[in-house]
């Protein structure tokens, strides 16, 4: 009886091995808001999203000064430790404007270091550095009302491992960081694995030459 119980316990650990992955799995999200984000009415958006994800960091800001020389840095050092606690670590960064355009060159520096981002999110940044190749997975959200930014993910050249999706909203770009889809990919992103995601499910159909964009497609479900 004993070991038809062992037999059965080790047929169901087979069928479920995301099960006892996901166990194994952690971790760590880091939020980076825009220009003037510690005023509450432009700010509130990661606010809101923060509260969705448990264990999450946000830093909010008045200037670029305080984003680059305070915020980038304390940044850098918590993304290091929390890799040299455990290598398998999975690393989730999510910026809106200036923190996106923050995000785009720390995770190059990220890279020059051997450290492996799971998941980058990007909410209408200007100017994005070109992603390298140690981030799985971006997601490029734009909006199109005046005062978007609109600027387009790009990879490095030879970069042909990370996995990326672009949105385009019409919306404005503080309301942006409070869309609830915007949310819902994000949270969709952070708690899958990348090698889950299946081929793109969105074209990216906005350019800034045409002003033309379209509500995004749903992307499909993790099976």
């Amino acid at each position: 009886m004993r070991l038809k119980f062992v037999i059965a316990a080790v047929a169901l650990a087979l069928l479920m091995p995301g099960a006892a992955n996901a166990q194994q799995i952690e971790s760590k999200t880091w939020l980076i808001n825009g220009f003037g984000s510690a005023v509450p009415f432009v700010g509130y958006g990661f606010e809101n999203l923060k509260k969705k994800i448990p264990g999450s960091d946000l830093y909010s800001y008045i200037g670029p000064a305080e984003g680059l020389a305070i915020i980038q840095p304390k940044v850098m050092n918590d993304i290091r430790a929390a890799y040299r606690r455990n290598p398998n670590v999975e690393i989730n960064l999510i910026g809106i404007s200036f923190g996106a355009n923050m995000l785009s060159r720390m995770v190059a520096q990220l890279d020059k270091e051997g450290i492996p981002v799971s998941y980058l999110g990007i909410l209408d940044g200007l100017p994005l550095a070109p992603i390298t190749k140690n981030v799985r997975r971006v997601d490029n959200f734009i909006c199109n009302l005046p005062g978007c930014l609109r600027d387009k993910v790009r990879l490095m050249k030879g970069n042909t491992e990370t996995i990326q999706n672009h949105f385009a909203y019409t919306t404005t770009h503080i309301a942006l960081g409070d869309n609830e889809e915007v949310h819902q990919r994000i949270l969709h992103q952070i708690s899958t694995y990348a090698m889950d995601i299946g081929p793109v499910a969105v074209d990216y159909t906005y350019t800034a030459a045409t002003g033309v964009a379209v509500q995004p497609r749903a992307y499909a479900p993790i099976e």
